[in-house]
């Protein structure tokens, strides 16, 4: 159930220049190197020979991307052989994607030109809509005669009326031709002589003028015409650059399928650019190996290597835990679990790995809050049809329908009924003081659990003082033990006494007396942190205990909705009752389900893996192939 990340080893591999490219290969079909860039004791190799294959590698890897980003068919998986791909075949492929690039661009930049083009005759169909109501030539708006005095423009709709009257008394007449909310779009015509005063009575009804676009010239209806057939010859253009756009990659597809290959089977060695060092034909390579593939990399490597090479092995330093990768033990049942702890963060190396634990834990405290036999089988059937897709998904959710299908069967529960299965144990309800007791106890027993993993894993990178003195340890487990011992004998028998008392200060005073040594800066500085430190750790575990109430409280919450579901249904006919029941188990198993799962997550990450677990740690990243 508890593991630990792999056993690691550092490697180091000394090689001629001439095998470098075939050792990359040899690593990454295997998969079991983590290069290192740091590379300590080797100040005489300053040179780094993948560095120039890199260059090229990285231009060709980058116009790849930009040109399969227009296919429309995926292009079928290459297929890994140990094939040196040479620096002259990446740089001829680059130029021929190069040339296609070009094409392929200037095919787009044609295409955003007639986007462009048909965006802004749009634009004017949509101002033209305005003027359709006026049947005249539209170019005439915007011509100001000798003695005619035409203004296009806006007034708001309440200062119409009052803009109207006043110009009735002047020689100028409005016409509106076109209605919107808030305002009238109008056309204002007169003779030029008064346009001075006429230009005080519109600036008053706050008139602003429009502009008449260049292109309107004629009547409306005509001009609509027009901009129709522009629309539809440039949409005729645009489907024939798309159409050659499309003929031109298709035209391609076999050099790009070419270009993935030799990116894929290019890839390991071009990876190597800042970790691989040399000088005069002597190449070094450093990494992180599971321990266990030690042989199998000596036998390779001797396979595949053409010349003499020294590989060497050694167990990491404790300075260097920090900086080990950690890679995970394969699991398929655990492989989802995995997923949300690595959510929380990577298990640091020689950490414990909790999917185990946490698999377990998760999945009980799920049943104990979402007990019920047949909303459990709903979500075990449900989670089938995710199998091919999600397969995490379905194994989370058959395990977590099983423990409340269990659960179901402990407190008699089947779709809400208390009364149709007789019930293990009891129905929550029916004692929920004892349901609420059981729920301190049960995260009482998870907190222990967490603190003896902190003290282990402190243990394991050497660090006895924290094992032994801090809140996180010895100390601080023995502390709770005592707080936890206290409060039972205040609430059931009523006293605190010397010895609770002895028990409880104690290791609170170890605890403080570490935290004192740790700290830095001036003695009040010092009384404060370390004051707020031993009270945030009587504080947490105080609230982290009783956050295991929800445990409880969602156990009882899962049959008062039941209840509330059959009440309601209790009022109905027959129809209307058998409706819903049926509607009532669905939002039942929909909303509380995922409520109860998101509370669960949540103890876990805040109640155990905090306490235990710095999540700080390196995730393992193989030397592969990829694109």
């Amino acid at each position: 159930m508890l593991t630990t990340p792999l056993e690691m080893k550092k490697a180091g591999l000394y090689m001629v220049d001439a095998d470098a490219h075939a050792a990359a290969l040899a690593l990454a079909r295997l998969a079991v190197l983590h290069p290192l860039e740091d590379v300590s004791g080797s100040e005489a190799l300053q040179d780094y020979p993948a560095a120039p294959y890199y260059d090229v590698y990285h231009d060709l890897n980058s116009r790849f991307g930009k040109i399969s980003g227009f296919l429309k068919k995926p292009l079928k998986a290459p297929v890994v052989s140990d094939e040196l791909v040479t620096q002259d075949q990446l740089q001829s492929l680059d130029r021929q994607l190069k040339d296609l690039w070009a094409r392929i661009s200037a095919l787009e930049e044609q295409s955003r030109r007639q986007n462009e083009k048909v965006g802004a005759i749009r634009q004017l169909s949509n101002s033209l809509q305005k003027f359709s109501s006026l049947d005249l030539d539209l170019g005439r708006l915007r011509r100001h005669g000798q003695f005619l005095r035409i203004v296009v423009g806006t007034v708001p709709a309440e200062n119409f009326g009052q803009l109207r009257r006043a110009l009735s008394l002047t020689q100028f007449m409005i016409k509106t031709f076109y209605s919107s909310e808030g305002s009238e779009h109008v056309v204002v015509f007169g003779p030029s002589q008064q346009r001075d005063e006429v230009g005080d009575l519109l600036q008053s009804a706050d008139f602003r003028e429009l502009t008449v676009p260049q292109e309107f010239s004629g009547s409306p209806a005509q001009l609509q015409a027009d901009l129709d057939r522009q629309i539809e010859q440039a949409q005729a253009q645009l489907q024939q650059l798309r159409h050659a756009l499309s003929e031109l990659i298709d035209d391609n597809r076999a050099t790009l399928q070419s270009a993935q290959a030799l990116l894929r089977q290019a890839r390991p060695y071009a990876s190597l650019a800042t970790v691989l060092r040399g000088k005069g034909g002597l190449v070094y390579l450093q990494g992180w190996v599971p321990a266990h593939r030690d042989d199998e990399i000596r036998r390779r490597l001797g396979e595949q290597l053409q010349f003499p090479f020294q590989l060497e092995f050694a167990e990491p330093e404790q300075q260097e835990f920090d900086n080990v990768p950690s890679l995970l033990k394969k699991s398929w049942l655990l492989r989802p679990f995995q997923g949300l702890v690595k959510n929380f963060g990577m298990p640091g190396y020689r950490e414990v790995d909790p999917s185990g634990l946490f698999a377990l834990s998760y999945i009980l405290m799920f049943g104990m809050m979402f007990g019920d036999i047949g909303h459990g089988a709903v979500i075990a059937l449900a989670s089938l049809f995710f199998l091919r897709r999600f397969p995490g998904v379905t194994i989370v959710g058959v395990l977590a329908g099983l423990s409340s299908m269990l659960f179901g069967w402990v407190y008699g529960s089947l779709f809400g009924y208390e009364h149709v299965v007789p019930p293990l144990w009891m129905s929550p309800m029916h004692d929920p003081v004892q349901v609420l007791l059981l729920a301190v106890l049960w995260g009482a027993g998870f907190i222990v659990i967490a603190n003896l993993l902190a003290i282990r894993n402190f243990l394991a990178v050497g660090q006895l003082e924290q094992a032994l003195y801090s809140g996180k340890g010895v100390a601080g487990l023995v502390f709770y033990l005592a707080a936890f011992h206290a409060a039972y004998q205040v609430a059931f028998n009523g006293r605190f006494g010397l010895l609770e008392s002895i028990t409880v200060m104690a290791p609170l005073a170890v605890i403080v007396g570490f935290q004192w040594r740790q700290s830095s800066g001036g003695l009040v500085e010092r009384i404060l942190v370390v004051f707020i430190e031993g009270l945030e750790h009587i504080i947490s575990n105080v609230s982290g205990t009783l956050s295991f109430l929800r445990v409880a409280a969602f156990s009882l919450n899962h049959i008062a909705l039941a209840a509330a579901v059959f009440a309601i249904a209790g009022m109905l006919d027959s129809f209307g009752h058998g409706v819903t029941v049926l509607l009532g188990n669905l939002f039942i198993i929909v909303l509380e389900g995922a409520i109860v799962a998101i509370q669960c997550l949540r103890l876990e990450y805040y109640e155990g893996f905090s306490r235990f677990f710095s999540g700080k740690g390196r995730a393992f990243e193989p030397l592969k192939f990829e694109t």
